[in-house]
């Protein structure tokens, strides 16, 4: 195992835990309504002490099927996601191929973490090591399913990856959620403007996070509406960077 792959890794791909938010809903209209930060936030900082950032597109697609990354190692979701997408015309077979890729790649890099850098592998075991979203329109209907990758520690003590499958019937956040769950009431949009403006609700969930995560999470937020016939930019930031 190479321990500069790894190390290249730890320093290039793991960010300040799920350093994204991405808020996705299904409207009472039947119509999909996705927000997305576009702070991509690394582990370590440049010589004056300033954590480094760069700002990125979250939400991707193949064809008809898009896709919302949060994680660790999030080129390769990228790329894996990329991949099962062009190969495969079902989703379900799509999405299977995808996490299988995923898992093995995982428990490379998890089983090097392991070897080289142990202190690190509690975080990876406690928060997990990615969340993907996977939407669109499947016989003319709203469909949302999320792929959370995890691992864990067999009775030999080997990391294990595993990823498990969760279907979305209405609203899901992906990333950092913690802060969401717990915030109060009065930080909310009110709950009419889930059905008068959905689009807005699920952008105030992500400036929560841009809140009270503002170095990990931050504008300016992407904001899409999919509909049956296709994607409508509500507001993109051309300049972000493709990954």
């Amino acid at each position: 195992m190479n321990k500069l792959l790894i190390t290249c890794f730890l320093m290039l791909c793991s960010f300040k835990g799920f350093s994204t938010c991405i808020a996705i809903y299904i409207g009472d209209d039947g119509n999909i309504y996705i927000a997305a930060d576009s702070k991509r936030t690394f582990f370590f900082s440049d010589n004056n002490g300033i954590n480094n950032f760069e700002s990125v597109c979250k939400i991707h697609h193949v064809g008809t099927n898009y896709f919302a990354v949060s994680g660790i190692d999030d080129g390769s979701l990228l790329k894996a996601a990329n991949r099962a997408l062009q190969q495969n015309t079902n989703i379900d077979t799509a999405i299977k191929s995808f996490g299988t890729a995923m898992v093995k790649r995982y428990r490379y890099l998890m089983a090097g973490t392991k070897l080289y850098y142990p202190d690190k592998l509690k975080n990876f075991l406690n928060n997990g090591l990615a969340q993907v979203s996977f939407f669109g329109f499947y016989n003319g209907l709203p469909r949302v399913v999320d792929v959370e990758f995890l691992c864990h520690l067999d009775k030999s003590g080997k990391v294990v990856p595993t990823y498990r499958l969760r279907p979305i019937f209405a609203l899901t956040v992906i990333g950092i959620s913690t802060d969401i769950k717990n915030a109060q009431p009065g930080d909310f949009p009110e709950k009419a403007a889930m059905q008068q403006n959905p689009s807005l609700y699920v952008e105030a969930l992500v400036k929560i996070e841009a809140k009270k995560q503002p170095q990990a999470v931050g504008a300016p937020i992407d904001l899409m509406e999919l509909c049956p016939d296709g994607a409508v930019w509500i507001r993109k930031n051309e300049d972000a960077l493709s990954y």
